[in-house]
């Protein structure tokens, strides 16, 4: 990868970074504006114009604005308004890099900011405020800040109320807003992609036209919180403690950060994570900056687990203290062993999210920090606040702050015994192999050649035969230091949920002694006997809790468990060792059939006061040309449902329709979400949607259909061993892939005739809608 930064007449800062074997390009803009920088009478207004800046703008409007035109070339889009800062950000093929751009800068430069688009927009905001009034997140987050004085207090999400009835008013306080903090001075630009770095500033030159003024500081001076308090939240579900430091920030300050959370958040024994699970303590944790300023921030460590009391949350505050200072004791070379962990890592995330990581000062630096030990005592010697939810809370008082009712009590945080100490391991270690590779007679496993430098072993349950949740959880406990040794080994390991399947996916670095050491020991924990893992912790948002039981919800469960496994990659030698390794699990020899599905509408328990619908419609003829087509229709829907039931009928804040892949089985799926429609309502809306989208559809020209088979075409080109496993094991499976062929032998007539087949089996549909 090459970069290139520079500074435009102008004066706005752009980074491009030139990745030549990427397919996919991401851009992002950052404002140094946020919710701290509204006027006082209209607070949620950064808030509302995140919005209103996806709308019309002087040269895009309808389904050639930003939103929907990436939506069809297959693409994400999305925006954040922070306490300081807000950006607007996405990702599509390669290819449609300068459209994307050139729309971006469009709506951010001339945005329309017309009253009916007001309007609009503030009934969606509204929708959004009655959503955040149950989400874990925004609460804690609410009355983490609440100590930092009365700037962090305010309401910022917005709402109809706040808005007022006057949209002239409103109009004016955004356009002066949008005036005097967005200009160049004030923005930043990134740009990645497969294109050189002399395209990407050409590129970048799109937003020449943004004004040069300087903005004027508006520094925000934190309250000092007091030191040996713990704030007592009343919220359902896990519990989390909230360890926050409130810090003086400096780059060179966040890459230290940076670093240590390398070190935070390693699985491998004798580190944190695993000392904190061995004492039954915290289950997870999670390391983000809830603000960052030019000269504060606040870098919050949230710890989660089933239970959490209060002497526990006082144990875990010890052993980061006790871990932090045995970090300032390891020698250089361990410090470059995690520095190159975090690159690693960061070169595997997506292109946008390499530049979300960028955006924020969380993505590693290219050498050792200088003054980590300074960065530790900073740490160390920082204001603290915490906070730990409960549920329920005896003798909780009412504090309403940033408009949220929450139900909270403080109390002092101290405990008079200190936590034993602990003998913390640092890796690299030496690999001790302890297994030669030779004999067996189990049959080699299916093989590919790779796309990637790298030898992968793909290993999940056969198709049609997913995983429950719990034992998925509980294969993860088992599975995390194993994975975490393969890590500092030079390889990586992950078992997570892929299109609603638990599944392994492992990386062999190119000293095979680390497959024979690891291997044996991983397929012990998968062929162990079954225990009850804790099930995974509900979705903050009720629509991402039905999608969490869409697997479930889709097929029966399994009698008897069977696995699947591929090899991609050169090397036949670790293939044989490989399935020799894995001879003691019960692997699928043949096509697994497809299972009859489960249909109609069912309720499901959630947490939050919210109407959602989940649709799910199957598809009926499992070959090549009818996947194509599905996925075709997905590209053709996601910006018509999104305009007519966002932004045309406003049903609610969640709206999305899109192809699926869940549990092996391939659909279209739409989501909606409403603080005030009735799931018939929205079910309703879906079907109509449905029935006048035919009449559309049989009206679409061949450039159309050429232009969905250039984005489809791209998705036939696997980027990732990952994805070459996995058709090579749906292939094994009788499953359809995408193929070039089948994506050049798509037509409109077959598209609209697996359409109005897809709408009349209405009995095959699978509707679940959530049940309080």
């Amino acid at each position: 990868m090459m970069q290139r930064t520079l500074t435009l007449a102008s004066g706005l800062r752009c980074h491009l970074y030139h990745q030549p074997d990427a397919r996919e390009a991401a851009a992002l803009m950052q404002v140094g504006a946020g919710s701290l920088h509204e006027p006082d009478r209209w607070p949620g207004l950064a808030h509302l114009l995140e919005h209103l800046l996806f709308c019309d703008s002087a040269r895009f409007s309808g389904s050639q604005r930003l939103m929907p035109w990436v939506q069809q070339q297959g693409g994400e889009v999305n925006a954040t308004t922070r306490l300081s800062r807000s950006a607007w950000f996405f990702q599509l093929p390669a290819p449609a890099l300068e459209g994307g751009v050139t729309r971006l800068a469009d709506m951010l430069l001339a945005p329309k900011l017309t009253p009916d688009v007001i309007r609009q927009e503030c009934a969606v905001i509204d929708a959004e405020y009655q959503l955040l009034q149950s989400h874990s997140e925004a609460l804690s987050e609410a009355a983490l800040l609440h100590p930092l004085g009365e700037r962090f207090r305010r309401f910022r999400a917005g709402s109809r109320a706040a808005f007022g009835d006057n949209v002239t008013d409103l109009q004016r306080a955004l356009r002066r807003f949008h005036q005097t903090r967005f200009t160049a001075p004030a923005m930043q630009l990134w740009l990645s992609g497969p294109q050189s770095l002399d395209e990407l500033e050409s590129l970048a030159a799109a937003f020449s036209g943004l004004p040069g003024d300087s903005v004027p500081a508006l520094p925000v001076v934190p309250q000092q919180p007091d030191d040996n308090a713990i704030t007592l939240l009343e919220l359902p579900g896990d519990n989390a403690f909230w360890l926050t430091l409130l810090t003086p920030y400096s780059h060179n300050f966040s890459d230290s950060v940076t670093l240590l959370r390398s070190y935070w958040l390693d699985e491998a024994e004798g580190g944190l994570l695993h000392q904190l699970r061995g004492e039954k303590l915290c289950d997870t944790l999670q390391v983000s900056w809830l603000w960052q300023d030019t000269r504060h921030a606040l870098l919050a460590l949230r710890f989660s687990a089933p239970a959490i009391s209060s002497a526990q949350a006082w144990r875990i505050e010890q052993r980061v203290w006790q871990h932090l200072q045995a970090v300032q004791h390891t020698t250089l070379r361990q410090q470059q062993h995690y520095l190159q962990l975090a690159q690693r890592d960061f070169r595997a995330e997506t292109p946008l999210r390499q530049l979300r990581l960028r955006a924020a000062a969380e993505a590693p630096a290219a050498h050792l920090p200088s003054d980590l030990a300074s960065a530790i005592l900073q740490l160390t010697q920082a204001r603290r606040m915490r906070l730990l939810t409960r549920q329920p809370l005896s003798n909780a008082l009412t504090c309403i702050t940033q408009g949220f009712t929450l139900r909270c009590s403080r109390g002092a945080f101290s405990a008079d015994v200190p936590a034993a100490a602990v003998r913390w391991q640092f890796p690299p270690r030496a690999i001790r192999a302890d297994a030669t590779g030779s004999g067996g007679t189990a049959a080699a496993l299916p093989q590919a050649l790779p796309v990637e430098p790298a030898e992968t072993l793909l290993l999940r349950p056969a198709c049609y035969q997913p995983l429950a949740d719990r034992a998925g959880m509980a294969y993860q406990r088992r599975l995390r230091p194993l994975l975490a040794e393969l890590r500092h080994l030079g390889g990586r390991g992950v078992w997570q949920q892929q299109q609603g399947i638990w599944q392994l996916l492992l990386d062999i670095p190119a000293d095979a002694a680390v497959a024979w050491q690891l291997l044996p020991a991983i397929t012990a924990q998968l062929s162990a006997a079954d225990e009850a893992g804790d099930p995974p912790e509900p979705a903050a948002i009720v629509i991402r809790q039905l999608l969490q039981t869409l697997p479930s919800q889709l097929l029966h469960p399994a009698s008897a468990r069977r696995w699947q496994a591929a090899w991609c990659g050169h090397d036949r030698h670790l293939n044989h060792y490989a399935a020799q390794s894995l001879a003691r699990l019960r692997r699928q020899a043949t096509p697994s059939a497809s299972p009859p599905l489960r249909r109609g509408i069912t309720p499901v328990a959630c947490q939050g006061r919210d109407q959602a619908l989940l649709l799910f419609i199957p598809l009926t003829a499992p070959d090549d040309i009818s996947l194509a087509a599905l996925q075709a229709l997905g590209l053709f829907l996601a910006p018509r449902f999104f305009q007519r039931l966002r932004v045309e009928q406003q049903t609610g804040y969640v709206v999305t329709a899109r192809y699926e892949r869940c549990a092996d089985v391939d659909g279209l799926l739409f989501a909606l979400q409403s603080p005030d429609i009735s799931w018939v309502r929205l079910l309703i809306h879906c079907r109509r949607f449905l029935l006048d989208m035919q009449t559309v559809l049989s009206q679409s020209d061949d450039e159309t259909l050429r232009a969905w088979q250039q984005t489809l075409q791209e998705r036939c080109q696997p980027h990732a061993n990952r994805q070459v496993a996995q058709d090579l094991l749906r292939r094994e499976a009788g499953g359809p892939c995408l193929t070039p062929e089948a994506v050049a032998a798509l037509t409109l007539p077959h598209m609209l005739q697996l359409f109005r087949q897809l709408v009349r089996q209405r009995r095959r549909w699978r509707v679940l809608i959530n049940r309080p």
